[in-house]
């Protein structure tokens, strides 16, 4: 019975899998997106690989996949020192899957770091020869923040170069951008790249058909592989070109919720253009699951409580990605507010 499950499998990966890379800028929606999508019956059995730039992971343990916890690839750029992880990661999922060890996926999605050139890896994709004959490039979704895209997009070549190698841009949190800001965005991204549509999902809600309509051709996928190997491949690249950096705060015990709140509030408003991404997990006393926080510059996103802790870890982890902003100064004020009469 093994035997015939396992050519089953074998005969199933005939077809290369469709590989989809999940782009955008940092707190520009992708894990939304990537969560919404998976609840729709047609993107049920997709495998996720996430990739984040940072010392404590979060992303992927908010990634609601009902096909297989997600993937978290080491930190560091996805864009060049974790290549090789991800033909690794891809090589063993599909070993597994074909001994019978997990279920079989029709679909992978990588979401990459927000600080990711993604033209690397779609060399890697289109030509790693342990890749091609197990799964093909689909298409690049990439993710672009109404409020903030235009100062992004103008600041990080990043941002700019993942909106121009984008087959479908899906612009996110129009229900908070002014309408001549948000027609300033769609007249920018048409500027970097005119031939690709753009799709509005807010909370990340869009119909699976409308994001993975037939490709015009020209798209990504058909494109040469040596066209993305102009990279910087250096592990610290991104920190040399911005003077980004990225750094981890965490407390043991359960913090008071209105303590915090008042601290992030002042964070935003006082250090909001420094502040590229906040992101965490609150273990908020009195609480039974943990509340996630997510941050971009000056605009907090309302707080979520989850139902239940995603992994073991019950501490309060913050994960911040800056620009000129001081660890040490913020891991002071983040002491000092917790430690503040209530």
């Amino acid at each position: 019975m093994k035997t015939r499950e396992n050519s089953r499998n074998h005969k199933a990966m005939a077809t290369p899998t469709p590989v989809t890379l999940v782009s955008g800028f940092l707190g520009s929606g992708k894990t939304t997106l990537l969560n919404a999508l998976l609840r729709q019956p047609a993107l049920r059995k997709t495998a996720v690989i996430v990739n984040e730039f940072g010392a404590i992971g979060l992303d992927h343990l908010l990634i609601e996949t009902a096909f297989e916890d997600a993937v978290l690839l080491k930190s560091g750029c996805v864009c060049c020192t974790v290549r090789g992880d991800l033909t690794d990661t891809i090589v063993s999922l599909d070993a597994r899957a074909c001994r019978g060890e997990i279920p079989r996926f029709d679909r992978i999605a990588v979401e990459t770091t927000g600080l990711a050139d993604p033209a690397p890896i779609l060399a890697t994709l289109l030509e790693d020869a342990q890749l091609t004959k197990l799964v093909r490039l689909d298409r690049v979704v990439v993710t672009v923040d109404a409020m903030h895209a235009l100062s992004q997009l103008d600041a990080n070549y990043e941002s700019a170069k993942q909106a121009a190698l984008a087959d479908v841009l899906v612009l996110t949190k129009t229900d908070l951008a002014a309408p001549a800001v948000r027609a300033a965005v769609e007249a920018r991204l048409h500027t970097l790249n005119p031939s690709t549509p753009v799709v509005v999902a807010i909370n990340g809600a869009i119909a699976s058909e409308i994001l993975f309509a037939p490709l015009p051709r020209g798209s990504v996928a058909a494109r040469d592989p040596r066209d993305y190997h102009n990279h910087d491949a250096s592990p610290d690249h991104l920190l040399r070109h911005h003077g980004i950096a990225t750094f981890a705060l965490t407390h043991d015990a359960p913090v008071a919720w209105p303590a915090l709140a008042a601290w992030l509030e002042a964070l935003a408003a006082f250090k909001g253009p420094a502040l590229l991404r906040l992101k965490g997990l609150i273990n908020v006393a009195g609480r039974g699951g943990p509340v996630a926080l997510d941050a971009v510059q000056h605009l907090v996103h309302p707080p979520r409580e989850l139902p239940r802790w995603p992994d073991a870890d019950r501490r309060t982890r913050l994960v911040f990605i800056t620009r000129g902003l001081d660890r040490d100064a913020v891991a002071r004020s983040f002491t000092a507010a917790l430690a503040a009469p209530g």
